[in-house]
């Protein structure tokens, strides 16, 4: 069994020996939270919102989808959307920044004239870029001391093309297997050596409540206590606490209010999902009001992503729906 001092070591080579793939950049000062000072908090519009007009019916058959996004990572993209174009999402609603989901664009992670042409649409828009949200990059909670460090050295290319589009942060996911005392030790591990890649590259590492043990508001908390690194935080996302995987039925819930209560001293971005909305506009599953309020009385002061994941209404309707709920929720809370 590898040691501590060990996996270190492995995971600080296994990154190094993968880095020509695309360079990694130098060191850059951390970016100040988007939010202006006259707001409590800033508003960014997530990519995956539009998942459904990027995939189409690719993940209908999701085993097949998985291979395809292994070995064909384009051949997913069946939708009448450019994942690019999210960028010109953002500018119609008024937003300037964009949560971006690296399995929409799984192809191009390390395609220089790709991230390029993003970029420029981006700025032709006038919009920048917050967190890059990374699946499908092996389990850094794994108790295979080598799976994680491989995990690790994935998770540093996309942690390379964040810095390429110039975000602010990664959001990583904290899968592992074993007890969940065990997930957490390994998960704190991994979560040390990337927050210091996070440091070198000017990014925050933050790790969402997305199912399994990470949906366990308590047991998130205990990991950022465990893992006490300056660049490593949550990102809270308002209904993800649900453990195990997405399929139990029923699901297993955590109080999700107990959930954004435990999370919200270490939030530093903010997932406002939703799914329908009451004729008064506001969300039929999730109090908006009461979720931020909790953030904010903790001292959150960065930006709530929207993010729709409904089905009733069209992408962009939901969408254009749950940032007028965010403003709204602005407003009222500006003076409370």
């Amino acid at each position: 069994m590898m040691d501590r001092r060990g996996f270190l070591a492995t995971a600080a080579a296994l990154p190094a020996s993968v880095a020509s793939v695309l360079p990694f950049r130098p060191a850059r000062p951390p970016v100040a939270p988007r939010a202006g000072s006259a707001e409590r908090f800033g508003l960014s519009l997530s990519q995956w919102s539009y998942h459904r007009s990027i995939f189409g019916d690719s993940r209908a058959d999701y085993d097949r989808y998985l291979h395809l996004l292994a070995t064909d990572p384009d051949a997913v993209l069946q939708g009448d959307m450019d994942p690019r174009d999210i960028v010109v999402r953002a500018r119609e609603l008024d937003l300037d920044t964009v949560d971006l989901v690296n399995v929409l664009f799984y192809g191009h992670g390390a395609d220089g004239p790709w991230l390029a042409e993003f970029g420029r649409r981006a700025r032709a828009e006038r919009v920048g870029f917050g967190i890059l949200m990374i699946d499908e990059a092996g389990s850094i909670g794994a108790s295979d001391a080598a799976e994680r460090a491989a995990a690790i050295a994935r998770h540093r290319l996309w942690l390379d093309c964040a810095v390429t589009l110039g975000c602010t942060a990664i959001r990583v996911n904290a899968y592992g297997d074993g007890t969940y005392l065990a997930q957490l030790r390994q998960c704190a591990e991994s979560l040390a050596v990337l927050g210091d890649l996070g440091a070198e590259a000017g990014l925050d590492v933050l790790v969402e409540n997305h199912g399994h043990p990470s949906s366990n508001g308590a047991w998130l908390a205990m990991l950022m206590e465990a893992t006490a690194h300056p660049r490593v935080g949550v990102l809270a996302d308002f209904d993800n606490f649900f453990m195990g995987g997405w399929n139990h039925d029923p699901q297993r819930r955590y109080d999700s209010v107990q959930g954004m209560l435990d999370l919200a001293p270490y939030t530093r971005a903010v997932s406002a999902k939703s799914y329908d909305f009451r004729a008064d506009g506001r969300e039929t599953r999730v109090d908006f009001h009461q979720a931020m309020q909790i953030v904010l009385d903790a001292g959150f002061d960065g930006l709530a992503s929207a993010e729709y994941e409904g089905e009733h209404l069209s992408e962009a309707d939901g969408t254009r729906a749950t940032v007028a709920l965010l403003r709204t929720v602005r407003q009222d809370l500006r003076t409370h």
